[in-house]
């Protein structure tokens, strides 16, 4: 079977003179690479396919598999029910890979054979199941999932909360059973539960002689926000946990080295605007983790779901490891202890969003997002990266005009540079409309590369739009200062940055005053209210998933005892006068924009109620507003709801700007 089984809207394209623009309407017709994973040898890779399954409204996922040869076969297809973490036994022989199987409870373990093309379910009815990781010797997956406790209380029962971090957005209130260690053997079936207790395990990983498995442990804290997270090594026959780290932080993924040695990825200090890196277990139960990347500068980035490990060790004593520059995604290399890491792959508009590496560790499979594709996968050797394309994913999409991300920088006097990305559908000096769209985190990042996720920019730049794309102080990818600038002060510095901006921008022709609009999703929601408020430099704003008021969202919020003091230095008890002053309800009175609120009723991490806030202050003083609420919306109800959700949250974006903007009506 090939990858056309795999269905996309097959709608015809816009007419237009010369090639049609892509736009919003196409963003359901993309297939995106999402995971990669490659055997042994080198000679096949496996992928985690991201498509839109219409037919059920919503996003799903397909694993395929493909041999790297050049002028190979068509992949084939191995699941489509909602495939996921494709991982290769040590032999290349099996694919265990996560799926839904039709009629079965929770998620199956299943293994595909390379030899006659079959799929065989390992284990089924897991809950909240991580990536499958191989023992050196493929006689046994490990992989962590909620223990069996005999059955949970009915949905209706009355749940008993005695630790804060009890719900999570996207989940609901938080399982009583915990995330354990299990292993299956793969010659008979047999599943054990390795781990038990209080805690929940995470990261795990085959130390190389198959004896024991390292992992981060954590335990609720009572009356801290967040669980402690140490670092533990646990026999593989019978489970015993040795203690090996008094960490306290995050703990998302351990390895060893080949020198067998232990090292893990986490954050010494929770929450959002704090250095994460990569460590390495000393001797010494006492003795405090060596930071491999001292003095680099930039935060790691790696997935607790196993798309990105935190480090690939070649036999050279060297790592490969990804990390941000600006708002670009590059694989670094380093030698093992020096933290002298060198960019090894990757550019100004390169994004990679996943890597594997054979056991050999001489060719690298990677999936990268560039101003043309928002996700496909590479192969190169690990000598020197000489990157040679395996797949193209969506190629209807190359019939279609894209306006891609330029970069743009401004220099504020005694301040950082400032950098993002502009989106031009005019020339310099022409007047017309302009959208200052302003990211999540704080400590996210606007990327260069092509997002189906907010094609309604390529949308808008087609209607003559510039589309700015700032990544202000409070971003990754710029340094740690730049990162933890607006702590303490939210919403202070970053106004400062996009005031600065908005002149500039005025001044070299690239907006129009009177014609610039605003909106964010999250901390961008919180940016649009804050904005909206201190100033009435924009014409209309539109505030997605946003915060109104910091003290109701500190006791509400999935992470707001978590979030909330880190950025503002205390609990609203101890700092009750900062929390009024980033409140953008605070400054509620100086609302003229037309503003638009959109927010998933179900979401836990920036709970409706903000929006409801805001929208009754508004509403009570006058102003233009308009809330839409999408029933069973969590905080990322745009990307990953229902794809009718999906579709009217874009339509209604354009037509909110195009009318209170542009000044017609499209609806």
């Amino acid at each position: 079977m090939d990858t056309s089984a795999i269905p996309v809207d097959g709608r015809a394209a816009r007419p237009a003179e010369g090639p049609p623009h892509l736009g919003s309407a196409d963003a359901h017709r993309f297939r995106t690479a999402e995971q990669v994973a490659l055997s042994s040898r080198g000679d096949s890779v496996a992928i985690v396919v991201r498509w839109a399954d219409t037919a059920r409204d919503r996003w799903t996922s397909a694993l395929i598999v493909r041999d790297t040869t050049e002028g190979a076969k068509e992949p084939e297809v191995v699941a489509q029910a909602g495939a996921d973490a494709p991982a290769w036994s040590p032999d290349g022989r099996w694919l265990a890979h996560l799926l839904r199987e039709p009629g079965q409870p929770g998620v199956s373990l299943a293994l595909w054979s390379a030899a006659d093309r079959t799929v065989r379910p390992l284990a089924r009815g897991l809950r909240a199941a991580g990536h499958p990781m191989w023992s050196p010797d493929g006689t046994r997956v490990a992989f962590v999932a909620a223990e069996d406790n005999g059955g949970e209380a009915p949905g209706r029962a009355p749940h008993v909360v005695r630790d804060l971090g009890y719900k999570i957005d996207g989940v609901g209130l938080v399982p009583k059973a915990r995330r354990h260690l299990h292993t299956a053997d793969i010659a008979t079936g047999d599943v054990r539960q390795l781990t038990r207790g209080a805690f929940d395990v995470h990261g795990p990983a085959w130390s190389p002689d198959g004896a024991a498995l390292s992992l981060g442990v954590s335990r609720p804290a009572g009356d801290v926000p967040w669980p402690l997270a140490d670092v533990c090594l646990a026999d593989a026959a019978t489970g015993e946990l040795r203690h090996l780290v008094d960490w306290g932080g995050t703990v998302v993924w351990t390895g060893w080295t080949p020198e067998r040695q232990i090292v893990f990825a986490g954050q010494r200090h929770p929450g959002p605007c704090q250095h994460s890196s990569l460590y390495r277990v000393v001797d010494d139960p006492h003795g405090e983790p060596v930071d491999l990347l001292a003095g680099f500068g930039r935060r790691l980035v790696a997935s607790a779901r196993g798309t990105t490990p935190a480090a690939l060790f070649l036999g050279t004593g060297d790592f490969l490891f990804c990390a941000r520059e600006a708002g670009g995604t590059r694989v670094y290399r380093a030698p093992a202890g020096s933290g002298r890491a060198t960019p090894w792959f990757g550019g100004d508009s390169t994004v990679v969003m996943g890597m594997s590496a054979s056991a050999a560790a001489d060719s690298l499979a990677l999936v990268v997002s560039d101003a043309h594709t928002p996700g496909d996968v590479y192969l190169t050797p690990t000598d020197e990266p000489r990157p040679r394309r395996l797949t193209d994913l969506s190629p209807w999409a190359a019939r279609f005009a894209v306006t891609a991300a330029e970069d743009i920088r401004f220099s504020p006097p005694g301040r950082p540079e400032l950098h993002g990305y502009l989106l031009r559908g005019r020339p310099a000096g022409t007047r017309g409309p302009t959208l200052f769209d302003i990211h999540s985190g704080p400590d996210y990042v606007w990327r260069p590369s092509l997002s189906p996720r907010h094609l309604y920019h390529q949308t808008l730049a087609a209607r003559g739009w510039n589309v700015l794309l700032l990544n202000p102080r409070g971003s990754d990818g710029y340094g740690e200062a730049f990162m933890r600038a607006p702590l303490g002060r939210p919403g202070f510095s970053e106004e400062e940055d996009f005031l600065f901006v908005l002149d500039r921008m005025v001044r070299d022709g690239l907006a129009s005053e009177g014609q610039v609009a605003v909106m964010g999703s999250s901390h961008g929601g919180f940016m649009t209210n804050w904005l909206t408020a201190r100033t009435d430099r924009f014409a209309a704003g539109i505030s997605v998933a946003g915060v109104a008021n910091w003290s109701s969202l500190y006791g509400t919020s999935s992470l707001g005892a978590t979030t909330a003091p880190v950025l503002l230095g205390g609990t609203p008890q101890e700092v009750p006068e900062r929390y009024a002053a980033s409140s953008p309800l605070t400054y509620v009175r100086g609302v003229t924009a037309p503003t638009l609120l959109l927010h998933g009723e179900d979401d836990l991490m920036n709970p409706i109620g903000q929006s409801e806030e805001w929208f009754t202050a508004l509403r009570a003083q006058g102003c233009e507003v308009e809330f839409v609420r999408y029933p069973g919306g969590g905080h990322l109800f745009m990307h990953n709801g229902p794809l009718g959700h999906q579709e009217d949250y874009r339509r209604r974006i354009v037509a909110w700007l195009v009318k209170h903007v542009e000044g017609r009506d499209l609806r």
